[in-house]
C-alpha cells in the first residue's frame, strides 16, 4: 500500500484584479511516528512514500545505526503512521539514542498534538490585492545572501499598508520566520495588523510557527502540504501562497481581500 501523494484543493486565484475559484494540486504530508525497540523517538513530516528507505536513511544520517544489519526488523504500520525499528542490542546504540535528538537547520520535525482552540482567530484583517503583490515583489529583492549563494530563505514582517519592519535570512525556511516572530516580541511590534511575508513551502511546521505566534496573515511565493493547507483553515489564518509575477492564491480570507 502506497499512502497518496497529492490531493486537490479547492482555492481562488488572484489576477487581472478578479478573484477566482481554481482547483490546484499540493503535496501530502503525514506525521510518522518512529519507534525504536517499541519506545517512541521521533515524529516525521514526510509524503508517506518510500517510507522504509526513509526511515533506514534516516538511522543512518543522524548517526544511530552504521549499516542495515544493525535493525532487526521494521515494522511499517501506514494505517496508524507508526514505524517500528528494532534495533541490535548494542551499547553503542543506545548510548547515541540519549544524545542525538537534534534538530536540523531545514527542520523537517512534526507533531501530532494539535495547538490550543483558543488560538482560532475570531477575525482577520483587511488587506489590498496590490499591497500583498507589491510587498512580496519587493520582498523577493533584498536577499543579498540568497543572490550570492542561492543557499538561504527570508522571511519579512510587514505592515498591512506594505511597509517593511523586519527582514531575515537564515539556512532554514523554519528560522528565518522564527526570527522574525522574535523580532517582533524582543521589539513590542504587535502582530495584529502584519503579515509575515516567506520564500518558503509552508509545511505544518510553518503553520504551527504562526498559529503559536498568533500572527493573522501569511504569504509565501511556494506552496503548502494538504495538512497545513487544513491548519491554516482550521484556525482560521489569512493565507497567500504563490505570490509571484503578479497573481496569487487564497488558501483561507478570500473575503479580506480587497480588489
Amino acid at each position: 500500500m502506497t499512502l497518496p501523494n497529492r490531493e486537490n484543493i479547492i482555492l481562488h486565484e488572484y489576477r487581472d484584479g478578479v478573484l477566482s475559484e481554481v482547483s490546484q494540486p499540493f503535496s501530502t504530508e503525514y506525521a510518522v511516528l518512529l519507534k525504536i525497540n517499541g519506545n517512541p523517538y521521533v515524529m516525521i513530516a514526510c509524503s508517506g512514500n518510500y517510507i522504509r528507505e526513509h526511515i533506514t536513511g534516516y538511522l543512518i544520517t543522524e548517526g544511530i545505526i552504521s549499516n542495515t544489519d544493525q535493525i532487526d526488523s521494521m515494522d511499517i504500520d501506514e494505517a496508524n503512521l507508526t514505524v517500528n525499528a528494532v534495533l541490535d542490542s548494542d551499547k553503542i546504540i543506545a548510548e547515541k539514542l540519549e544524545w542525538i535528538k537534534t534538530i536540523t537547520a531545514a527542520g523537517g520535525r512534526s507533531r501530532k498534538n494539535m495547538p490550543s482552540e483558543d488560538l482560532v482567530r475570531k477575525s482577520l484583517p483587511q488587506i489590498r490585492a496590490e499591497v500583498i503583490l507589491k510587498s512580496m515583489s519587493e520582498f523577493l529583492t533584498y536577499s543579498r545572501e540568497h543572490e550570492a549563494t542561492h543557499g538561504v530563505h527570508g522571511a519579512a514582517l510587514y505592515s498591512l499598508k506594505g511597509g517593511c519592519l523586519a527582514f531575515f535570512d537564515e539556512i532554514g525556511r523554519h528560522n528565518a520566520i522564527d526570527k522574525v516572530i522574535g523580532h517582533a516580541v524582543v521589539n513590542g511590534i504587535p502582530l495584529e495588523d502584519k503579515m509575515i511575508c516567506s520564500t518558503g513551502r509552508i509545511s505544518s511546521e510553518i503553520a504551527f510557527k504562526i498559529i503559536h505566534a498568533r500572527a493573522p496573515a501569511l504569504v509565501t511565493r511556494a506552496s503548502p502540504t494538504v495538512l497545513s493547507v487544513s491548519l491554516l483553515r482550521r484556525y482560521n489564518i489569512l493565507s497567500i501562497i504563490r505570490a509571484v509575477k503578479g497573481r496569487f492564491y487564497v488558501v483561507n480570507g478570500k473575503e479580506k481581500i480587497i480588489l
